[in-house]
């Protein structure tokens, strides 16, 4: 059975909760969304302002508030604060994952479909079936998908700039007969594209391929080297 919603990495003693498969019959994680307080309620706007949504935010409290979570009393927003890391400069310690892991289990709640898609790896390797969330990008299923062929698909994309299109890591080919429905890349995604490892016409970033419904059985293939485009960016 396909677990979905579980994060990959430990959550300061936080116990993972299993919220259920892809075949139906799932059991999904509630929570309340409701009004905080005290130290709660700077937690839950510690994680808005970290660029989560209210629902978000409100999900990650109610797990690390719950019984056995293992976070003290009174305690929250030291936590969350922890797990944000290095948050300044992209060096996350386990919130990311929580919340990812919370944005799944809303997706399920909201009734979003699980989508399945083949990879065909480089060099003529063995192609795999991955799978995710109706809504999550190919980049977010190689960082935080829990399904099907979701770690397989994090050995071939590295996603080396968090999904603000300044690498082409995440460069895929998408198969010419799936081209059209998958669509056309944005300007500023071409712009990167041209600076991808051997771009094709069917080239997207796995930032900007987001599942839908409809791309069920798509087909995108790994290219044979990547230029990571971030290494260059001259930062001030």
């Amino acid at each position: 059975a396909t677990q979905v919603g579980l994060p990959r990495a430990p959550v300061f003693g936080a116990t993972p909760c299993r919220c259920g498969n892809s075949g139906g019959g799932s059991r999904r994680r509630e929570f309340s969304g409701g009004h905080v307080g005290g130290d709660q309620e700077e937690a839950q706007a510690f994680i808005e302002e970290r660029g989560y949504s209210r629902e978000i935010a409100a999900g990650v409290v109610d797990l690390l508030s719950g019984p056995g979570s293992g976070v003290p009393r009174g305690s929250l927003l030291d936590t969350v604060k922890r797990m944000a890391g290095r948050w300044e400069v992209g060096l996350d310690a386990g919130l990311e994952t929580l919340c990812k892991s919370v944005e799944q289990d809303l997706a399920l709640s909201a009734g979003k479909v699980h989508v399945k898609f083949t990879v065909q790896t480089p060099k003529g390797g063995k192609p795999f079936v991955c799978e995710g969330l109706e809504g999550m990008s190919l980049k977010e299923i190689a960082e935080h998908g829990t399904s099907q062929g979701a770690d397989q698909l994090a050995e071939y994309i590295e996603c080396a700039c968090s999904g603000v299109m300044a690498c082409s890591t995440c460069h895929v080919y998408v198969d010419p007969a799936w081209f059209p429905k998958v669509g056309q890349p944005s300007e500023a995604e071409q712009d990167m594209l041209e600076c991808a490892h051997e771009p094709r016409e069917t080239s997207r970033l796995g930032c900007q391929i987001r599942l839908r419904p409809d791309l069920e059985g798509m087909v995108v293939k790994i290219p044979d080297g990547a230029n990571n485009m971030f290494d260059h960016i001259p930062f001030q």
